[in-house]
């Protein structure tokens, strides 16, 4: 199964901050803005342990690098060797006349955010975070030239020899991201878990009860698709899947989804939190889709019903797989990260 996808925090009282940074006006002003600003930061992150200002926005970009990373780097890095390698990794001409190259803006816009706060308060992975950007850097500049190679039908004039070297320096380079990749992981990993705890605890506190219900679902989805991934359960086995265990992490991911649709319908909290229906309401679609796909996943494991072998190659578009609440998951966190943008 992928790295699960996590969502950037955003809180109101952040956004108040931004906006109150933005609008200063003479030089002075901002100083002193600035400096209220730092220390209301270092207030806040002392009080709740949850980023605020700066800060933040580093996290935030670091959380848009994982992502990227661990879908469409990997994904694209995965279909290229499946593509123009041998079972040793060494360079082969495709099997067919298309040479198309999967995409890596994400991961590139990624590595614009990191960059652009990279002087932002540091973070614990900070030392990590640049060097896979380095790492990055040089190979999406690999797989630009790659698809200008191809794309302009390069082969036909050299006979593959470019197309074979820039294979090995991809195959070389990957393997350093890919460690390094596994060190930021690892770190930011702990990282993005103690911060939506924190900020879990912050929109409570706040009386932002509305939105601290979606991430309490989001923490109960992620946690359900944890305990697939600590079982190492996928579409090839889901029938040895540990029925108790997932459906206990279930029981309580339920109850959670029950106090969403609860929130969902709370006008006056709604109107508190500045909440439009059109913003719940495109959370609670994406939330009840991850219900379902998690549910049918329970009785597919119930009823012993195995995953038929023509079905494989289409694990997320077949009902009552891992790979499908997977990727229900995965919309999930994506209409979030665009919740703050749109429900107003």
């Amino acid at each position: 199964m992928k790295h699960l996808k996590k969502w950037s925090l955003c809180l109101m009282s952040t956004i108040l901050l931004v906006g109150l940074l933005s609008a200063c006006g003479s030089d002075d002003k901002a100083s002193a803005d600035k400096a209220s600003a730092d220390k209301e930061e270092t207030t806040k992150e002392q009080k709740s342990g949850a980023y605020s200002g700066k800060k933040l926005e580093k996290y935030n970009a670091y959380v848009e690098l994982s992502n990227a990373i661990n879908s469409e780097y990997s994904a694209a890095l995965a279909n290229y060797f499946q593509n123009y390698s041998d079972e040793n990794g060494k360079f082969k001409k495709s099997s067919n006349d298309s040479y198309s190259l999967s995409s890596v803006s994400q991961t590139e816009n990624a590595i614009t955010a990191v960059n652009d706060n990279m002087k932002n308060s540091s973070l614990s992975v900070d030392s990590e975070a640049k060097k896979l950007v380095k790492d990055l850097e040089n190979d999406t500049k690999i797989f630009k030239e790659l698809e200008t190679y191809y794309a302009s039908k390069g082969y036909v004039d050299d006979d593959f020899k470019k197309g074979e070297t820039l294979h090995n320096e991809l195959l070389k380079s990957s393997e350093t991201t890919n460690k390094d990749i596994k060190a930021f992981n690892e770190k930011m990993d702990k990282i993005i878990d103690s911060q939506q705890e924190a900020a879990a605890k912050e929109m409570k506190d706040a009386g932002e009860i509305t939105v601290y219900t979606v991430n309490d679902f989001i923490t109960k989805t992620e946690k359900l698709i944890t305990n697939l991934e600590s079982q190492g359960i996928n579409s090839t086995n889901v029938l040895d899947t540990d029925l108790a265990s997932y459906e206990a992490e279930y029981n309580t991911f339920t109850k959670s989804y029950e106090a969403l649709v609860k929130a969902s319908k709370d006008e006056k909290q709604l109107k508190k939190e500045d909440i439009s229906e059109d913003g719940i309401s495109g959370m609670l679609t994406k939330a009840t889709e991850t219900k379902a796909d998690a549910s049918n996943l329970l009785n597919r494991i119930k009823n012993k019903e195995a995953v038929p072998q023509s079905s494989l190659a289409f694990a997320e578009n077949t009902d009552g797989t891992p790979e499908k609440l997977m990727a229900s998951y995965n919309d999930l966190v994506s209409q979030y990260n665009n919740f703050f943008i749109t429900f107003k």
